[in-house]
């Protein structure tokens, strides 16, 4: 299960600088349903390396002016405190599994 994610939780979870964590900004729209179902199958799959997190809607835009995230859907992986990488656009399972696999081995 995905967790949903606000501002201030985001920044501990930085600060934390614990195992990596991929963070999915999803608007609520036709696609969101879909997108958080491949998110949630995703992250079973990863869930003793990648912890999962949807940013909460009620803050979307700004946190997305603040990692200068330009549309949706866009993931972006954080490890170590940091920004690893982040893949644009709509995915599927195969997509973003491909993603989590290739930069936890940067």
């Amino acid at each position: 299960m995905i967790k949903t994610i606000e501002p201030q939780a985001f920044d501990l979870e930085l600060q934390s600088h614990g195992e990596p964590f991929l963070v999915a900004f999803l608007k609520r729209n036709e696609r969101f349903a879909f997108q958080t179902e491949i998110m949630d199958t995703i992250c079973k799959s990863h869930g003793n390396t990648v912890r999962c997190f949807l940013y909460d809607s009620d803050y979307l835009d700004t946190a997305m002016e603040r990692f200068s995230v330009e549309g949706t859907p866009t993931f972006l992986l954080f490890s170590q405190g940091r920004e690893v990488n982040r893949l644009i656009g709509e995915s599927d399972d195969e997509t973003l599994d491909e993603f989590i696999r290739e930069c936890l081995q940067m």
